[in-house]
């Protein structure tokens, strides 16, 4: 369906790269890890909520198309020094 501008290209392009990588075993590498936002500060107990923001002026992949809070406050706060009128929607997190 994609081929034919019929369907979603994204799926196409997920099964393609599932299919080409079907026998290659991932391994995590914490030296890649990307900690440019710094440390997160854990509270006591688990989360079961955070805070999504989309910024639809970025595009899909963008190291900014995406923001999640742990609190609200945070939001907020992120929320005043860079985007005054964003909303954030609450998402809760699955175990």
């Amino acid at each position: 369906m994609a081929a034919e501008n019929r369907g979603p290209l994204m799926h196409a392009r997920i099964g393609m790269l599932r299919a080409l990588n079907r026998n290659v075993e991932r391994v995590f590498n914490p030296s890649r890890k990307d900690t440019h936002c710094g440390k997160a500060q854990v509270k006591e107990g688990s989360m079961t909520t955070v805070w999504i923001y989309v910024d639809t002026n970025k595009e899909v992949g963008d190291v900014d198309h995406l923001k999640v809070f742990a609190t609200p406050e945070l939001a907020d706060e992120w929320f005043k020094e860079n985007d005054p009128e964003g909303v954030a929607f609450e998402y809760e997190v699955m175990e």
